[in-house]
């Protein structure tokens, strides 16, 4: 299965100079294990999956993932 991502610089003003940050524009497809083994070898500080919302009253589902654990409080519909 393929996915595309990017990846940002975050938090600078200057290239190469803040946190780096893998988005997944289309998380998709992915199972919660997935994406914490896609976190956890990408080693960044987060790695960020977007999904459709659960709730028509959201634009969009965000599921953020440090390479060891997902960030309960940021995974909003």
């Amino acid at each position: 299965m393929r996915h595309r991502f990017l990846t940002a610089d975050v938090f600078t003003d200057r290239i190469f100079g803040g946190n780096q940050l893998a988005v997944f524009p289309d998380g998709r497809g992915l199972t919660t294990t997935q994406m914490q083994s896609t976190a956890h070898e990408f080693n960044f500080s987060e790695t960020v999956f977007v999904l459709p919302p659960q709730s028509p009253a959201h634009a969009k589902r965000l599921r953020i993932f440090t390479p060891g654990t997902e960030l309960p409080r940021c995974s909003r519909s």
